[in-house]
């Protein structure tokens, strides 16, 4: 198989992969996959650290500072997250998941995580390691290409 016919193969398999992201569970209303993210995000820096700054959350997901204020700010709309003003300093915005961001993270990260680690459990260490690499190339190698433009 040459290089030119390895293309439509991965872009194949990168559009099987879209698909397996939509199989997720149904997320409650103006709730979108990057919101549980960041409740994702937020619910293990409050849980390594006790609080969690917007800048902490935007540098995990290496999403820029108004990126992430702008989900944030959806998801305090929604009553997932609550926002607060540092006590020391008042430039600081603090971010902690509601009653209700603590269930969807429960509901659709720990619980379906846990689900699929039964299955995937039956993949080789290796293989899922190359998997992992393999797709960062490629993101890396498209987003290299599409900015030469």
């Amino acid at each position: 198989m040459t290089k030119d016919d390895m293309v439509i193969p991965i872009l194949e398999a990168l559009w099987l992969a879209k698909k397996a992201i939509e199989c997720m569970p149904e997320l409650p209303k103006d709730m979108k996959p990057s919101h549980i993210r960041v409740l994702n995000v937020i619910y293990k820096k409050y849980n390594q650290n006790g609080s969690v700054r917007v800048t902490d959350v935007s540098t995990a997901m290496q999403i820029t500072k108004p990126s992430i204020t702008k989900l944030i700010n959806e998801l305090v709309d929604i009553g997932t997250v609550k926002k607060t003003i540092a006590d020391d300093d008042k430039r600081i915005v603090l971010v902690e998941l509601s009653p209700f961001g603590k269930e969807c993270v429960q509901k659709y990260v720990l619980d379906y995580h846990a689900k699929l680690a039964e299955y995937f459990s039956e993949i080789d260490q290796e293989k899922y390691l190359s998997m992992i690499e393999t797709v960062e190339f490629i993101y890396q190698s498209m987003k290299e290409v599409s900015e030469k433009k």
